[in-house]
């Protein structure tokens, strides 16, 4: 004893003297007991770079370890269904089958939601939802199959984002319901939607409670932001841009109002109170299911979906983007400070679905070549032609500006004869820079190993493209065109979808206790992202369409396991 008493006095007086070197972080990070993915919808690499240098909370956190500035979407759907299916699938949406957020059946001749499947309901709404429509596993399934005692849950605001993240093998995925309010999920054949939604049932419960005592709402969390207060013209409609925006002072008091009041959950999703709801319902199940604290690593995928309800509603340079991220930057670091009292090992990845562009107008003011252009306009102007030059009674073009179909009951040769004749008059509209047509995105190799930078037009339609899901012509509209016209009454200013870079690109952020951080510019994958999960988990994933990348800042190589 007195041995020991000694060294440590020893020890302690050469640690006055600087003489100890003092524990240095890890290069690499260690097998985490709880892995953590986070989805910022719409959070476009563009405005991470923005608002970085302003981050005090959890991205401040984030950004200390290892970030890849230039994540890519690849594809060139930058939709919310396309983009979460990457994520932690490793594979394109060409692969995932998530190729739009609707997709075409040509048996039906119409468009479906991304994740619409007949035969599994939804808890508590009128919509049908499955993961048996993914084509691709995820990290989840991966880790279960490793170690079935190994738990998997996704939190989110849209099931577009808990589906696909959670894959098929969750023990629960759970999303907003924008009917009802709260938490819901879907129910499979033999199920019980009760039993299905008792890991969120008391969240919910609990949730509305709250609501009845202290409704939501939105308060200024950053006086920076007021300066950029005012009207803004935009199209045919004039938005006020104040905290708390126009709506939140006409709400109803009772919490099972605001759930079923339309007007609500308008006001609310496009608000930071939407993430913090999800955040808060993240963390009750991290607490109630224990997760980390099992036998084998766990995992959690959550879905912040408000970044992208306030980027449509009031585009993303003005003050309600600027607040928003203020509060989820402060949200993110009480949340991560809630992981660390856990003391568990784990390891973070925040991302993005997509990006996004400012309203065009807005933009336009700022030095951005961008317009507003009318694609239902365009869509319909070409119908029009089309009929004329095949002498048709009827229009035979269906679908969308973006993705047209022809006509299924016309017959296959002259089908073939006016795809090509729409995709040529379609090159010739104001605000198309390109059109192709699903035989030659089938044929297109999508890339393996060619930054995504360099990708073709043509390539990166061709990563979000199949045979039985995609329409016959998918049109690129021109780079920083908006292609939505803004008429009196329209609830959205911006938006995304385009294959441009700026709806691409998403920063890709590593973290974990003791991270040595780093910064690598070159552009990078989201399907990268579960294969360098996996190398951390030690395990080894199926063929996928993403590489690892190598998270220690040493000479060692975070992939080496596989």
């Amino acid at each position: 004893m007195m041995a020991l008493r000694n060294r440590m006095a020893i020890a302690a007086a050469m640690a006055s003297l600087g003489l100890v070197a003092t524990p240095v972080a890890a290069s690499a990070p260690p097998r985490p007991k709880l892995v953590i993915a986070i989805s910022v919808d719409q959070f476009s690499a563009d405005l991470f770079a923005e608002h970085r240098g302003d981050f005090t909370g959890g991205l401040k956190r984030l950004e200390s370890g290892v970030v890849f500035g230039s994540g890519y979407q690849s594809h060139a759907a930058t939709e919310t269904c396309p983009g979460h299916s990457t994520i932690l699938s490793g594979m394109h949406p060409a692969h995932t089958g998530m190729v739009g957020n609707t997709v075409w059946d040509a048996a039906q001749q119409k468009s479906l939601y991304c994740l619409d499947d007949q035969k599994t309901p939804v808890a508590n709404m009128a919509v049908k939802r499955s993961p048996d429509v993914l084509r691709a596993t995820t990290l989840g399934t991966w880790m279960k199959d490793a170690n079935p005692q190994s738990r998997v849950f996704a939190v989110a605001g849209k099931d577009r984002a808990a589906i696909p993240m959670g894959g098929g093998k969750a023990d629960g995925e759970f999303w907003w319901n924008d009917e009802k309010g709260g938490f819901t999920t879907f129910v499979p054949a033999g199920s019980d939607a009760t039993e299905r939604l008792s890991r969120i049932a008391a969240f919910n419960t609990d949730l509305f409670k709250t609501w009845d005592k202290t409704p939501p709402a939105w308060k200024l969390h950053d006086q920076r932001c007021a300066a950029q207060f005012g009207p803004e013209t935009y199209g045919g409609i004039t938005v006020d841009h104040q905290i708390p925006p126009a709506g939140w002072n006409a709400l109803p008091k009772s919490a099972a109002a605001l759930g079923a009041d339309p007007k609500f959950q308008f006001v609310f999703k496009s608000s930071p109170e939407f993430d913090r709801v999800i955040l808060e319902a993240a963390t009750n199940v991290i607490d109630s299911q224990k997760l980390g604290r099992g036998p084998a690593p766990d995992l959690i995928a959550i879905g912040l979906s408000a970044t992208d309800y306030v980027g449509h509603r009031f585009g993303s340079q003005g003050p309600e983007m600027c607040d928003h991220l203020g509060w989820l930057d402060a949200r993110l670091g009480a949340f991560f400070a809630h992981i660390d009292a856990l003391k568990i090992p784990y390891i973070v990845v925040l991302t993005a679905d997509h990006g996004s562009i400012d309203a065009a107008e807005r933009a336009a003011e700022r030095g951005i070549p961008a317009v507003r252009i009318d694609s239902a306009a365009t869509f319909k102007r070409v119908n029009a032609q089309v009929r004329a030059a095949f002498n048709l009674d009827f229009d035979p073009l269906l679908g969308s500006a973006g993705d047209i179909a022809i006509n299924a009951k016309l017959d296959p040769a002259l089908r073939h004869q006016m795809i090509a004749a729409t995709v040529a008059m379609l090159k010739l509209q104001p605000g198309v820079a390109d059109a192709f047509t699903k035989d030659e995105l089938l044929a297109t190799q999508i890339p393996n190993g060619k930054p995504a930078d360099a990708w073709t037009m043509r390539e990166r339609f061709a990563a979000s493209t199949l045979p039985d899901r995609s329409a016959d012509i998918q049109v690129a509209a021109l780079e920083f065109a908006t292609p939505n016209a803004v008429s009196p009454g329209a609830t959205y200013i911006a938006g995304h979808g385009s294959p441009w870079n700026y709806d691409r690109r998403v920063p890709m952020l590593f973290w974990w206790p003791g991270v040595r951080g780093f910064e690598q510019p070159l552009a990078v994958e989201t399907v990268d992202i579960a294969p360098t999960l996996a190398a951390v988990l030690g395990i080894k994933p199926p063929p996928v369409d993403g590489r690892c990348l190598d998270l220690d800042s040493g000479k060692g190589d975070s992939c080496a396991a596989q």
